[in-house]
């Protein structure tokens, strides 16, 4: 067959690709055996401690000893049947990471024993030391570019593409540039042979892979640029539109979209090698990646690799905060897109366009803080399943009771039936008949129920949530508070971020612990416990949700909650014919 014909005809698989490769790199590893004998540089003592049997080695590389020209010439077929179709594995890499034609080949060479248990011994002989079963920088670039092989080296510096986004690992024992042994993990390898195989231990946990249809399946209802700089960082809440922007980037460039959560990593992990191996991952099947880096630390390590990142020109999404996002926003590649807030009548469209026979549709708009993910995977899930898992420190409520089961007195009962019809009905008064955008305050329900111990107000608050449709939990006052400065505070931020994401109704009881009032001036103590006091005042006006508090004594609170409070109710002990009733209830 001419030479010409056979580079016009594609590779029909990857594992045929690698076989044209891997017959290139024996002639190319014979033809340097042979250049080193030739020139006087093969060691044939028998004083070195390892031998290696040159025949053997050679033999296994096949019968054809090509000479250089026909190694180029081979060189040449390879690189055309790769131009004529659907680039194999490893051209697609290589375009994706940014590599030459140098780079490339290395990167197969350096991946060959990983493949081919051959190579390792015909590398060690190349070398001619029977320890060495990996490629070395020196070995690359004598093999590969002889002429140029001094500046070779700088392919395999840290800060190259090779090593900086870790196609190519190095011994963790330092050694100098050029002998410093390479190798690639089970992941690129596998990518080389056209497999999907081989995440690092952990990385899976934090990696979804979706295809952007799914995310975008309302598109109408995010009407926002979603940037056009090769990186684009979005400051906003978690899940206000971030994945459907990047899931229409990721369908302009025709891929699928690699969603990186490392809130998801394991405890132990390192933050920022698992960013750069996300970012690995999305080059290598060429997908586009989204980073949900909300919860990291704008000064942390993970946060430092993302701006290396950045700095490679290479497209990626962003979900941050102000600060990370203005830390991002120094390179040049990075552009800063800062989303509106997804208030309860922007999550109202969303969940009307996904559930458009829910006759509750209201109810789940108001009672979740879902954004439009959240929402899309409810469409095909329990929509009221929790989005993500709830904090140790909330408790469910099982209940057993109903408001037949309440023995109260007529004013009571008054008060808990108007109580109820207020959480039950609120989605659609604030939501469908429009009063929640004309008086924001009052998409919060705060509840005091006060009154001596034993009077049913954790009973009764369990039934108001029961009759609402909304689950009941417990918050542990014990895993709130925290010894050390600022920890109470972010345990109260996840508190209140888990129920309005999951929709569920908060209970606090012997609220008086946590809601104590105010003093003034006093010791460093007394000032941190004002401080708990006042954040805790914050999120409280800007929950959107059901809360009941249960207090024994309701005059030890701050009176910044009381002004708060939509329904006070006060329990009192039964008289006679409400202990009598409680008996008749109690005694079958």
């Amino acid at each position: 067959m001419r030479l010409d014909t056979l580079r016009a005809m594609p590779f029909a698989s990857a594992a045929e690709h690698l076989a044209a490769e891997f017959r290139w790199l024996d002639a190319r590893l014979a033809a340097h055996v042979r250049r080193l004998r030739a020139e006087g540089r093969f060691d044939d003592s028998p004083l070195r401690g390892l031998r290696l049997e040159e025949g053997p080695v050679l033999a296994a590389l096949g019968p054809d000893r090509a000479a250089p020209s026909d190694a180029c010439r081979g060189r040449e077929v390879i690189d055309g049947r790769a131009a004529a179709g659907p680039p194999p594995p490893l051209y697609r890499i290589a375009r994706a990471f940014g590599l030459d034609a140098f780079a490339r080949s290395a990167l197969l060479v350096a991946a060959a024993p990983a493949l081919d248990a051959r190579y390792g011994a015909a590398l060690a002989l190349a070398q001619n030391d029977a320890t060495r079963h990996t490629a070395t920088p020196d070995l690359l670039a004598e093999m590969l570019d002889p002429v140029h092989r001094v500046d070779r080296l700088a392919t395999f510096a840290p800060g190259a593409p090779l090593l900086r986004l870790r196609l190519l690992r190095t011994a963790e024992v330092p050694a100098p540039l050029a002998i410093r042994a390479l190798h690639v993990d089970d992941r690129v390898a596998l990518a080389l042979a056209g497999s999907s195989g081989g995440l690092p231990p952990g990385l899976d946990a934090a990696l979804l892979r979706i295809d952007p249809a799914d995310e975008d399946w309302a598109p109408d209802l995010l009407a926002v640029p979603d940037g056009t700089a090769p990186v684009v960082v979005w400051e906003a809440d978690r899940d206000s539109g971030q994945r459907v922007l990047a899931a229409r980037r990721a369908h302009r460039a025709g891929g699928d979209l690699l969603i990186f959560d490392p809130s998801r990593l394991p405890a132990d992990s390192l933050e920022a090698e698992q960013v750069i191996l996300a970012f690995r991952e999305a080059l290598l099947t060429g997908a586009h990646l989204h980073v949900e880096a909300a919860d990291l630390a704008p000064d942390g390590a993970a946060a430092a690799a993302l701006c290396v990142l950045a700095d490679t020109g290479s497209a990626f999404t962003v979900s941050a905060g102000p600060d990370l996002g203005y830390r991002l926003a120094r390179s040049a590649n990075v552009e800063r897109v800062v989303l509106p807030p997804l208030d309860a009548t922007a999550r109202l469209a969303w969940w009307r366009a996904a559930t458009p026979h829910d006759p509750d549709v209201a109810r789940r708009a108001w009672r979740s803080r879902l954004g439009p993910s959240g929402i899309g995977r409810c469409r095909a899930t329990d929509p009221d399943a929790p989005d993500r898992p709830l904090p140790a420190l909330l408790r469910p409520v099982h209940s057993r009771w109903t408001r037949d089961d309440l023995v109260v007195n007529d004013t009571l009962a008054r008060q808990l039936d108007e109580l109820t019809a207020f959480v039950r009905n609120w989605p659609r008064v604030l939501g469908d008949w429009g009063f929640g955008a004309a008086d924001p305050q009052s998409r919060h329900c705060l509840a005091l129920l006060s009154g001596p111990s034993g009077t049913g107000k954790t009973m009764a608050a369990s039934v108001v949530a029961r009759a609402a449709g909304l689950p009941l939990y417990r918050a542990s006052l014990a895993a709130i508070f925290d010894k050390y400065l600022g920890e109470t505070e972010k345990q109260i931020d996840r508190l209140f971020g888990a129920a309005a994401d999951a929709g569920i109704a908060l209970l606090f009881d012997e609220a008086d612990a946590l809601f104590g009032a105010r003093t003034e001036g006093g010791d460093a103590h007394a000032r941190y416990a004002n401080l708990t006091v006042s954040h805790l005042l914050q999120r409280i006006e800007d929950h959107e949700g059901f809360v009941a508090l249960t207090s024994n004594l309701p005059r030890n609170m701050d009176e910044a909650f009381t002004r708060r409070i939509t329904h006070s109710i006060a329990f009192t002990l039964p008289d006679a014919a409400g202990r009598l009733s409680l008996w008749r209830k109690a005694i079958p």
